[in-house]
């Protein structure tokens, strides 16, 4: 602090009546006199932070002027705030310790200037201070008061990974859900494969391979292998026997009054295979189900598909019918359907 202003400030607290009045207490208590050494220890501290601030001429003067224009202490008030060069650091004072009763009041320190020789003005030390002022450390992030921000530390931004992890990291489902989602995937697969299961015995029998292979020997037909023949095939039966011995022949009540035009017997296998053209295009096998290995239902009816026609399969006495239609699947479902056969 500038020379100048010492014996401005120095008059003011030499009329304070009330400071007498404290000295006078603090001789007669020993421990308020051990409190008042530390706290000029401390105060000393404040000083030689105060005397390393220069203020500009400008200030200086201001000071001055204040301080002569009211030399009474009750019409002292605060200056203004100075703009000071260098920033002292932050001392955090400490809970004021408890004042005997006989302890004048003090003197507040918003109608007094703060100066090193008051006492009472001056923050107290802190229990925990060693006598050196602390400084304010701004955490990682913190604005410093320069109003530049320190870099965040690898300790912090590792934490705050780990919290931005944590937030990232999506809900885990609970164990009831799981379970629930595991018995719901199991019953679908136990339902898949009974259904297969069951599919397979309605439309599998023993010699289901030679009745497609059967079936894709028609390919290759072009309709001058049959004798030309035109009937039902409720009168075919007598003209089989004639042919080719064929004792077994029967066809099922719902195709025996079907118009045809032509029938041949041919050789599949060593087995002798009678064949009826319709009239509509579609063909009709018949053979004896040993012949081929065959075991089909008598009455129930199975689709077998073969490379372009297909066929449904049944088993009439000791014959085995095989009504084939060009189409996929679902048209020998629908064809079967629409005469009322039961699959």
């Amino acid at each position: 602090m500038s020379e100048r202003l010492l014996p401005l400030i120095r008059p003011i607290y030499e009329t304070q009546t009330e400071i007498a009045d404290a000295r006078r207490a603090i001789d007669e208590n020993g421990d308020l006199q051990a409190r008042l050494d530390r706290q000029i220890r401390f105060d000393d501290q404040i000083v030689s932070e105060l005397q390393a601030i220069s203020l500009t001429d400008e200030q200086i003067e201001r000071l001055e002027n204040l301080l002569v224009e009211n030399p009474a202490p009750e019409a002292v008030t605060a200056p203004p705030a100075l703009e000071l060069v260098p920033q002292l650091a932050v001392v955090v004072p400490p809970p004021p310790p408890a004042e005997p009763a006989s302890h004048p009041t003090p003197v507040s320190p918003a109608t007094e200037p703060v100066s090193p020789a008051t006492p009472a003005a001056v923050v107290p030390e802190t229990p925990e201070s060693s006598g050196v002022p602390e400084s304010h450390e701004p955490s990682p992030g913190e604005p410093k008061k320069d109003g530049a921000t320190e870099p965040p530390t690898a300790g912090s931004e590792q934490a705050a990974d780990k919290e931005e992890e944590k937030e990232e990291e999506p809900p885990r489902a609970r164990p009831l859900t799981i379970l629930a989602a595991v018995s719901i995937g199991i019953i679908a697969t136990i339902a898949l494969v009974a259904y297969l299961v069951w599919d397979q015995m309605n439309n599998s029998f023993s010699g289901k391979d030679q009745v497609t292979e059967l079936l894709d020997s028609a390919n290759t037909l072009n309709g001058d292998e049959f004798e030309a023949v035109s009937t039902n095939t409720a009168n075919l039966k007598d003209w089989f026997f004639l042919k080719s011995d064929i004792r077994w022949f029967a066809v099922p009540r719902e195709f025996a009054d079907m118009q045809t035009l032509g029938c041949r017997v041919f050789k599949f296998k060593g087995a002798d295979v009678g064949e009826i053209l319709a009239k509509n295009g579609n063909l009709m096998f018949l053979f004896h189900p040993a012949d081929l290995g065959v075991k089909i239902r008598r009455g129930k009816w199975t689709i077998v598909d073969g490379e372009n026609w297909i066929g449904g399969v049944t088993g009439v006495e000791d014959c085995c019918f095989v009504m084939a239609l060009k189409g996929k699947h679902k048209d020998m479902e629908d064809y079967l359907d629409k005469r009322g056969l039961s699959r």
